[in-house]
């Protein structure tokens, strides 16, 4: 045992070792204070976790010490909990060096309510990552708006119904579904005129600020400006003129020589619209 190794503190009552429940109240209140925001656990940890936590807070400061205790719902493989104890947990790490991104696994994760468990699988997975680049797309046909089309008088009021969605969904009980749901609508709505070339400027500069704002909760979007070596830079100049030319072969072998360099290029009103893969 633990005690046998050395392990434990002396006390009145003999050699002790705190349990977990004890460990988890103490850290929070040293580096937390007697009051904090959240505590999140899995929900099959309420009991007795949980509980001990806040009767522990409550004997040493009378507060339970967390606002809100959130039990998140657990991640199924094939219907059984996700578990090191079943070996049948999926790392991060693992995740990543096949290529999926932080940003890729924190949509999956967000695509269920905390309440619900959530199915793990490739396939799920997969398509996280297509809708995070759905988006990433998105934005950065935004970012290399150039034009001089009119301001579309409607654009603020589908920014002002964005914010007030998103945020009355997330009162509902963190209702994450109804969240994105808005967020969606609204890059349906401003994909209209987008793919048309009339978004100008200045309201492409409004829709980033307002997603930035968004992303603050929900750090999926890639909304960074994006520079570039100077060697693609080049072969992005080149390949818009070959494009703008009529000379296809030499746009498409362009387009191969920045796919090797992991560049993702793609064609629209705006111009070529390009991405890190």
């Amino acid at each position: 045992s633990e005690l046998k190794r050395g392990i434990y503190h002396k006390t009145r009552w003999g050699n002790v070792r705190p349990g977990w429940h004890l460990e988890c109240a103490a850290v929070s209140q040293k580096y937390l204070g007697t009051a904090y925001d959240i505590h999140i656990s899995g929900a099959d940890e309420t009991f007795p976790h949980c509980e001990n936590i806040i009767a522990i807070n409550r004997a040493f400061s009378g507060h339970s010490g967390a606002r809100y205790w959130i039990g998140a719902e657990l991640i199924l493989v094939d219907g059984r909990k996700m578990s090191r104890s079943l070996n049948n947990a999926v790392t991060i790490a693992h995740l990543k060096e096949n290529g999926y991104r932080g940003r890729d696994i924190r949509f999956f994760l967000l695509g269920m309510n905390y309440r619900k468990p959530i199915s793990y699988s490739e396939k799920a997975l997969q398509m996280a990552r297509n809708t995070v680049k759905k988006i990433d797309t998105f934005i950065h046909r935004l970012q290399v708006i150039d034009n001089h089309a009119q301001d579309d008088p409607d654009v603020d009021q589908m920014i002002y119904d964005l914010h007030l969605d998103f945020e009355k969904a997330l009162d509902d009980d963190i209702n994450i579904s109804g969240a994105l749901a808005a967020l969606f609508g609204f890059v349906g709505k401003i994909n209209v005129p987008l793919a048309q070339g009339e978004i100008s400027g200045p309201d492409a500069r409004k829709i980033i600020k307002a997603l930035e704002k968004i992303n603050e909760i929900l750090g999926i979007m890639d909304i960074g400006e994006q520079t570039l070596h100077h060697d693609v830079a080049e072969l992005v100049q080149k390949r818009e003129g070959a494009r703008k030319a009529g000379n296809w072969p030499e746009a498409d072998l362009l387009r191969d020589q920045l796919t090797a360099l992991g560049v993702e290029v793609l064609d629209s009103h705006q111009g070529t619209i390009w991405r890190f893969k």
